[in-house]
């Protein structure tokens, strides 16, 4: 025969476990299985950081774009307000990138400055610098940003993060 606090203890115990008891659903044997596979589920702080560090690398392009195209205009430095505006934009340039280097691997954050930097300096050239771009040329530029599409697409260090 059982005793009275016996049953008072499992009376208690159930009671405790319905209070921690989860419903089951689909999603759970799932996010059991990525959480043992070291998963992070719903991690927002970390897209907010990869978002950060794309834009980050998105500021870094046009301050870079700006320095470059201001450097064409300052006539081998000899003209100050394109001089200064280089200056201004190189080191936003630098700045933004490093910032955007310590989320995205630099392969990819590279390529991805460089190929897009191109075609918007080489954008900035022809729209208000009056350089002329030819068919060889413009094909370049378009397999410069196919191909940085591709690596970002297709590298698995894309969605890596220190």
């Amino acid at each position: 025969m059982s005793s009275v606090p016996d049953q008072d203890r499992r009376a208690a115990s159930k009671a405790d476990d319905e209070v921690f008891e989860v419903a089951p659903g689909a999603h759970e044997p799932l996010a059991d299985l990525a959480l043992q596979a070291g998963a992070r589920l719903h991690d927002a702080s970390r897209a907010r950081r990869r978002w950060a560090a794309w834009l980050m690398l998105a500021v870094a392009i046009v301050g870079g774009a700006i320095g470059t195209s201001a450097l064409a205009a300052s006539a081998g430095f000899t003209r100050a307000g394109p001089l200064a505006v280089m200056v201004a934009g190189y080191l936003t340039c630098f700045i933004a990138l490093t910032r955007a280097l310590r989320v995205i691997p630099i392969s990819i954050a590279y390529a991805v400055w460089s190929g897009v930097g191109i075609a918007l300096v080489s954008g900035i050239g022809w729209l208000w610098l009056g350089q002329q771009l030819n068919r060889g040329e413009l094909t370049g530029i378009a397999l410069i940003l196919v191909g940085t599409v591709v690596i970002q697409l297709f590298s698995r260090s894309a969605d890596a993060s220190r």
